[in-house]
């Protein structure tokens, strides 16, 4: 697995070492509900949307991750344009000269993750576990070469249960796969972080 996926070494592990995989499965995905995907009569109304520079980088733990962040280019620039607060997004300058920085840091909300996964594997899966991801989405918007910079920060997050005794997580929606897990996370944390920054009254400026 892609190496943003930082609450994945314990389930490859487990997977490895206690043959999870008879059971039918290595691991089931939820996404924390604390956010959630905006209809369009919830988002932030932008008179004069203007084009912006997109600049996106993820990080594990704060160190950049260039493997992850060429994966969720393409999603963060997708979650962008849905949220229809810029006209064209773009990584080119904008004319105007704004520009949108979007950082995702992922930071393991068990710092024993890890080790909780190992065991799990050597005991069959007859023992569970729960382990979490957290994700910080900031954005930085920077209106024009005179402007002054705007920020906006929201938070998720991903569990992974693992074994026959893993709890459920509350206040979290089951997801199929990983990858919808973390693609969900990111239109999520993107829609919810650009609507926060529309509704700033000196983004209107």
């Amino acid at each position: 697995m892609s190496s943003y996926r930082y609450g994945l070494k314990m389930l490859a592990r487990a997977c490895a070492v206690g043959f999870l995989s008879v059971l039918g499965a290595c691991g089931t995905f939820y996404v924390d509900n604390n956010l959630h995907d905006l209809a369009p009569s919830e988002r932030a109304a932008v008179a004069n949307p203007k084009p912006v520079q997109l600049l996106f980088d993820f990080q594990t733990k704060g160190a950049s991750n260039s493997r992850a962040r060429d994966q969720l280019t393409a999603p963060v620039t997708q979650a962008v344009q849905d949220s229809a607060v810029f006209s064209a997004v773009s990584a080119a300058p904008a004319p105007s000269g704004a520009i949108l920085q979007v950082t995702i840091n992922n930071v393991p909300l068990t710092d024993d993750a890890f080790a909780r996964g190992f065991a799990v594997g050597f005991t069959f899966g007859l023992v569970g576990t729960t382990v979490g991801d957290g994700y910080v989405c900031t954005a930085e918007y920077v209106g024009g070469t005179d402007a002054a910079k705007i920020t906006k920060v929201e938070r998720d997050a991903i569990y992974t249960s693992l074994g026959a005794t893993a709890s459920t997580p509350q206040h979290a929606t089951k997801v199929k796969s990983l990858d919808e897990a973390v693609h969900l996370m990111v239109h999520k944390c993107v829609g919810n972080v650009l609507n926060d920054l529309a509704r700033d009254p000196a983004f209107a400026k």
